[in-house]
């Protein structure tokens, strides 16, 4: 298992204008979700830190493939909770491995926070 971690100051992402348009970072399912919510900024905030964390994940691993931040998309089941739904060349390579990843959003005051784990497909499925 592999765990992935990411904080962000959501008054920093607030200065950062050009991040939170970002279309190389954010996909227009995220940008669309949080364009739906009351705290914009801070619902991107989450996702970004959710983001980081999958890709901090990752990146401990040396035969991953080329990313870009399109390859973690984080999407929204029906009552909220957040999942990642991976991209063409990473859900490939994930399948390759059974490795599943699920990921937990939180926010308090300023801040946004995500953990994000990587498991064996069956560990994850049995624990969700």
């Amino acid at each position: 298992m592999r765990v992935g971690v990411d904080l962000q100051s959501i008054t920093e992402l607030r200065a950062r204008p050009s991040l939170l348009g970002s279309r190389a970072v954010f996909t227009a399912y995220e940008r669309a979700y949080c364009d739906d919510k009351p705290d914009r900024t801070s619902s991107l905030a989450g996702i970004l830190c959710a983001k980081e964390a999958c890709l901090k994940l990752l990146f401990g691993f040396d035969d991953l493939p080329r990313l870009t931040w399109h390859d973690v998309e984080i999407r929204h089941a029906q009552n909220g909770r957040p999942i990642v739904r991976a991209g063409r060349r990473l859900a490939g390579w994930l399948a390759e491995r059974t490795l599943a990843l699920d990921v937990s959003i939180s926010h308090s005051g300023d801040y946004a926070m995500a953990t994000a784990v990587a498991a064996q497909g069956a560990a994850l499925a049995a624990a969700g």
